[in-house]
């Protein structure tokens, strides 16, 4: 499995079961688009949650796939639990109107993050 898979993997992990994640490819890395459904308006019953846009840098993906497995392992270990700590402090509500997209939060992952 590559890094990308690898990261969509983790994120899947984190996320309610029923998210709902798109991924796309950039030059300067990919994105991932996370939401789901709230279930918290019967007047709105498919209102979907606040977007998480997870941006990966090219730069990050291409230090992964040169690091070492043990470096590889402890990346793996600092993404759950940056995953984990931001899905923790996120809010998915939002007030958007029905005509609206909902908003967008932004979560980065960089060659920093990983490897610190």
């Amino acid at each position: 499995m590559g890094f990308q898979d690898e990261v969509v993997s983790a994120i899947r992990q984190v996320m309610p079961a029923d998210a709902e994640i798109q991924v796309v490819n950039s030059t300067l890395g990919f994105d991932v688009g996370v939401s789901w459904r709230l279930n918290d308006n019967p007047e709105r019953p498919n209102k979907m949650s606040k977007t998480i846009s997870i941006h990966v840098s090219h730069e990050a993906a291409q230090d992964f796939t040169s690091a070492l497995e043990h470096g590889q392992a402890d990346a793996y270990r600092r993404l759950d639990r940056f995953l984990s700590q931001k899905l923790a402090n996120f809010d998915p509500r939002h007030n958007a109107p029905r005509h609206e997209s909902p908003p967008v939060e932004q979560w980065f992952i960089d060659t920093n993050l990983l490897f610190g």
